[in-house]
């Protein structure tokens, strides 16, 4: 069974093949502070682990 970050980590790959973002973007994989190898993406101006992503939420640019 696939776990919750894999889970994420493929729905964060399949929306990235399919949207352009500035404040998205895949960094790789690399261990963390604990030694354990994690998919890292950067989001706006942090960079986390998969694990840190929660969910996908799609903001709309015409929201004023």
């Amino acid at each position: 069974m696939i776990s919750k970050d894999e889970l994420m980590h493929h729905r964060l790959q399949a929306w990235l093949r399919e949207h352009k973002s500035d404040d998205l973007e895949f960094l790789g994989d690399r261990p963390d502070i604990c030694g354990v190898v994690q998919h890292w993406y950067r989001v706006g101006e942090h960079t986390v682990t998969v694990d840190c992503i929660e969910d996908i939420n799609l903001a709309d640019q015409n929201d004023t």
